[in-house]
C-alpha cells in the first residue's frame, strides 16, 4: 500500500519479474528515481540486438522470429513525393501488400517449422511420447511470441493493404505534441504556466514547445499530478465568528477514508471499492443568524439566569442587542466559495481483502507500483484534480438545508490487473461534478439528523493499452507507464493493444444519517451507478460495455463490439442481469422455467442468478408472451397489441406488447419485476410448454 499522506510515489523499484527475488524491489539497488535508468533484465533473456537479429527463416525461437519481421524494411514512400494521389496510391499499394504478404509468410512459416513435431518424442515409450508431445504444444501456444506470430498472420491477412500503425510509431517517448488541448493547459498548470481562458494559437503553439522541451519524467509528472503528492498542512483562518453578520476565510485539510458493500459482478465475482481522498482548499464564505453567544444568551434568560439590569442594558443599546440576542430574525444562513486540489486513490478488491482494510490492515490494497502482487480482477485508479465549488446552508429553528456543489478537473491513471499475464493500464484527462444535499434536524457538523442525497457525473477521457508482463517488452512498456506516465503504442508482444477510452461514471445515493460531533452513522437506502465505457483499439474495433446498478444486488449490462468498418459485430452484442443474493424459492422457479425438462431443483440459501439473452432470445421470449396470452383465451387482447392499442401493467402483456430487443431486455432487467418475474416466468413455461429462452447460471450466493 502506498499511504497517500506521504505521498503515492512513482518512484519505485524497476519492475521485475516476480520470479526473480534477486531483483526484487525490496532491494534498495532496484531503486528508480528520476533520471535513473530501469533495472537490466534478467540474464536468462537478455535483449535482442537489432543489428544481431537472426532472419526468421533462420530463428530458433519465436522470439527471434517476431523480433526478424518486425525489423523488415517499411515499404519506400521517398520516390513518391511529387507524384498526384492516384498514381502514388497505385505505386505504393502494392508495395504495402507486398510487404504485408512478406510477414505473413514468414510468421506462418515460422509457426511451422518452430511448432513441436511428434517425432520429437520418439525415444520415449507411446503414453510418456503423447503426454510430452501435447504439453509441448500447449506450452507453444502459450507462448507470448507464438501469439504475436499468429497475430502478424492474422492482422496481415485481414488488412492487407495498411501498414500497421505501430511498426511508424516510436513508443518509446512521450509525443507531448500530441495531446489534447486541455491535457497540455493541466499539465503546464501543474508545472505552474497558466495559459488564458481562450489562448491565441501562438500561445498554444509556445505551450506544445514547452512540453516537447521537457524530460519524459517531468513530463510524466506533470501529465499524471496524481503520481506523487507531498504536501504541508498549515491552517489558518481569519474572519468575525461573533457577529450576526459574519465573513470567514481559512484553508482547510479534509481527508476521507469509505469503503464500499460487497459487490458481485457479471462473472460471479464479488469485490469491495476501497476509496481514500485528501484534499486541501481555501475558503471564503459569508453567514447570517445565531451565533454561539446569541444561544448561550437565549438559554440563560429562559434559566432567568440574567439580572434585570443586564437585559435592560442589551435591551437598550440596538448594536449589543443584535450582537448579543442576533438578529430579529428566525432564519439562519451561509454561503461559501471554495477552490484547492484534490488526490483520490480509489481501488477495487476482492472481499477478503476489503476485510483486511476494514480492519486496519492497508497493505492489502493493491499496489501498482508491484502489478503482480495485484489479485486478478482488482484495479486501481489514481487522480490528481484541482478543484472548485460552493456550499450554501440554511436553517429555520431545527430544520437544516445543506447543499455542496463540486467542480473537479486534472488528470488521472490506472491499472487492472486483467488476468495472470496481463494488465492494463490508463491515463488521461478525468473531469468530475459532485452535488451533495442533506436536509435534516439539528445542525450539520456539531448534532444533526436527516436524510441525504448525493450525486455526481464523471468523464474519464484516457488513453489504455494492454501489457503482456511476460515479455521482455512488456515489463519495459509498464516500466515506462510508472516511471514517466505513457501510455505505450501498441507494439507487440510487449503490448497486446492499445487505443483510447470514454467512460461515463453517474452515480446516486441516499440514506438517513446522524452525527455528533466528529462520530457519524449513515444508512443507505438507495443507490445506483451508471457507467458507459467505449474503447477503441488502434485497429479501428470498438468495444463498448453499458451497466446499471441498484443497490448492491442488482446488476444489468449491454455490451457489443464493431468492427473496423464501424458495423456491429454479428453475435457480439449480450443482454445480462445479475440478480445478487436472490431469494432461493425464486430462484428455483427461474430454474425451471428455464430448464429443457423442467423438472425443479431446490436451493437453500440465497443464490446468485445470471440470466443472458442474445437479441433472437429475447425477441423468442417475446413470442412466448404472446403464446401465454392466446392461450388463456385472451383473443382481444392480442388484437389489440397487434393495433397497438393495448395498455397494461401485467408482466407477461408488456413483454408481448415489446416490439425489440431492447424493449423486451428492458422489462426483464427492470428491478421492480425482479421478484414476481421468477413466478411468471415459470407460470408462462407451465401454460405453453415452451421453454423459456436464454441462458441461467445459478451459484450458491455462500460460496
Amino acid at each position: 500500500m502506498i499511504p497517500l499522506a506521504d505521498g503515492i510515489g512513482a518512484r519505485a523499484p524497476a519492475y521485475t519479474p516476480s520470479t526473480d527475488d534477486a531483483a526484487a524491489g525490496d532491494s534498495p539497488a532496484a531503486a528508480s528515481s528520476p533520471g535513473s535508468e530501469a533495472a537490466p533484465a534478467a540474464e536468462s533473456s537478455p535483449p535482442l540486438d537489432v543489428a544481431a537479429r537472426e532472419s526468421a527463416a533462420e530463428a530458433s525461437t519465436a522470439q527471434a522470429a517476431v523480433a526478424a519481421i518486425h525489423a523488415l524494411p517499411l515499404p519506400r514512400t521517398d520516390d513518391l513525393a511529387g507524384l498526384s494521389g492516384p498514381v502514388a496510391d497505385a505505386i505504393y499499394t502494392p508495395r504495402v501488400e507486398q510487404f504485408n504478404a512478406t510477414r505473413a509468410e514468414q510468421a506462418q512459416a515460422a509457426l511451422d517449422r518452430l511448432a513441436p513435431q511428434r517425432e520429437d518424442f520418439s525415444m520415449l515409450n507411446g503414453a510418456t511420447a503423447n503426454f510430452e508431445f501435447q504439453e509441448a504444444q500447449r506450452n507453444f501456444r502459450q507462448d507470448p511470441y507464438t501469439q504475436e506470430l499468429q497475430r502478424i498472420v492474422d492482422e496481415s491477412t485481414a488488412q492487407p493493404g495498411s501498414v500497421p500503425a505501430y511498426l511508424e510509431s516510436n513508443p518509446s517517448s512521450i509525443n507531448a505534441t500530441g495531446l489534447p488541448l486541455d491535457q497540455m493547459t493541466d499539465a503546464l498548470a501543474v508545472l505552474g504556466i497558466d495559459l488564458p481562458a481562450n489562448p491565441s494559437p501562438a500561445q498554444v503553439q509556445a505551450g506544445y514547445e514547452v512540453m516537447a522541451s521537457l524530460p519524459d519524467a517531468v513530463l510524466g509528472w506533470a501529465l499524471n499530478p496524481g503520481a506523487q503528492v507531498n504536501f504541508q498542512t498549515p491552517v489558518a483562518g481569519v474572519g468575525t465568528p461573533g457577529l450576526p453578520l459574519r465573513a470567514s476565510a481559512d484553508l482547510r485539510v479534509i481527508g476521507e477514508v469509505e469503503l464500499s458493500d460487497v459487490q458481485t459482478g457479471m462473472d460471479f465475482e464479488q469485490s469491495q471499492t476501497f476509496e481514500m481522498s485528501v484534499q486541501m482548499q481555501g475558503t471564503a464564505g459569508a453567514a447570517f443568524g445565531k451565533t454561539t453567544l446569541n444561544r448561550l444568551y437565549g438559554w440563560a434568560d429562559r434559566f432567568g439566569a440574567l439580572s434585570t439590569d443586564a437585559k435592560a442594558l442589551v435591551e437598550g443599546s440596538p448594536l449589543l442587542r443584535n450582537v448579543i440576542k442576533g438578529l430579529p430574525i428566525p432564519v439562519s444562513a451561509s454561503y461559501e466559495e471554495f477552490s484547492g486540489t484534490r488526490v483520490t486513490y480509489e481501488a477495487t478488491v476482492p472481499p477478503q481483502d476489503g476485510r483486511r482494510i476494514a480492519a486496519g490492515d492497508l497493505s492489502a490494497a493493491p499496489n501498482p507500483l508491484d502489478p503482480t502482487s495485484m489479485p486478478i480482477g482488482s484495479s486501481v485508479l489514481i487522480r490528481g484534480q484541482t478543484l472548485e465549488g460552493s456550499a450554501f446552508a440554511a436553517s429555520y429553528k431545527l430544520l437544516t438545508l445543506d447543499s455542496t456543489h463540486t467542480d473537479l478537473s486534472g488528470q488521472g491513471f490506472g491499472v487492472t490487473r486483467v488476468d495472470a499475464n496481463t494488465v492494463e493500464i490508463v491515463s488521461g484527462p478525468v473531469d468530475t461534478v459532485e452535488n451533495d444535499l442533506f436536509l435534516g434536524l439539528g445542525r450539520r457538523g456539531l448534532a444533526s439528523i436527516g436524510i441525504g442525497v448525493d450525486n455526481s457525473s464523471e468523464l474519464q477521457s484516457m488513453a489504455v493499452a494492454r501489457i503482456d508482463l511476460r515479455t521482455e517488452e512488456g515489463q519495459a512498456a509498464y516500466q515506462a507507464f510508472m516511471s514517466s506516465g505513457s501510455i505505450p503504442d501498441w507494439s507487440p508482444p510487449g503490448v497486446t493493444q492499445s487505443g483510447t477510452s470514454e467512460t461515463y461514471v453517474g452515480e446516486h445515493s441516499a440514506g438517513i444519517g446522524a452525527n455528533l460531533g466528529g462520530l457519524s452513522w449513515t444508512q443507505e437506502f438507495n443507490s445506483s451507478e451508471t457507467v458507459i465505457r467505449q474503447t477503441t483499439w488502434q485497429d479501428g474495433t470498438v468495444e463498448q460495455i453499458n451497466s446499471y446498478r441498484v443497490n448492491d444486488d442488482h446488476l444489468v449490462e449491454v455490451g457489443f463490439e464493431l468492427d473496423a468498418q464501424g458495423d456491429a459485430v454479428e453475435g457480439s452484442t449480450r443482454y445480462q442481469v445479475m440478480l445478487a443474493n436472490y431469494d432461493p424459492a425464486l430462484a428455483s422457479y427461474l430454474d425451471s422455467a428455464f430448464s429443457a425438462s423442467g423438472a425443479t431443483r431446490d436451493f437453500d440459501g440465497n443464490q446468485h442468478v445470471r440470466l443472458e439473452f442474445s437479441e433472437s432470445q429475447l425477441m423468442a421470449l417475446r413470442d412466448v408472451a404472446l403464446d401465454t396470452i392466446e392461450k388463456t383465451g385472451r383473443g382481444e387482447l392480442i388484437a389489440q397489441i397487434e393495433a397497438g392499442s393495448a395498455a397494461s401493467s401485467d408482466f407477461e402483456v408488456q413483454l408481448a406488447m415489446a416490439q425489440t430487443p431492447e424493449e423486451v431486455f428492458r422489462l426483464v432487467s427492470n428491478d421492480f419485476f425482479q421478484f414476481h418475474m421468477a413466478e411468471d416466468l415459470l407460470g408462462m413455461r407451465g401454460l405453453t410448454g415452451r421453454e423459456i429462452p436464454g441462458d441461467l447460471v445459478i451459484r450458491d450466493a455462500g460460496s
